[in-house]
């Protein structure tokens, strides 16, 4: 069962970032960028787009699910 979940997670973290990056490419992603930025210039604040938050997503269920696999050892 730990392998299964683990295969999941590692599929799933891979999905995620390929829709990163595929949200990074497009006009939305790009226009999400360009709005974010200057509402960084505006106030200040942290504006964090949403493809980032899909590659953090990923990075940490592929992460997790090649820990569990042990590909990657302590």
């Amino acid at each position: 069962m730990r392998n299964f979940l683990s295969i999941v997670a590692l599929v799933a973290g891979i999905w995620l970032v390929y829709l990163g990056y595929e949200r990074q490419r497009s006009l939305a992603g790009k226009a999400e960028n360009t709005v974010a930025r200057l509402g960084q210039r505006i106030d200040g604040g942290d504006h964090t787009t949403s493809y980032v938050k899909y590659y953090v997503a990923g990075a940490l269920l592929a992460a997790g699910g090649a820990f569990g696999l042990g590909i990657v050892r302590k």
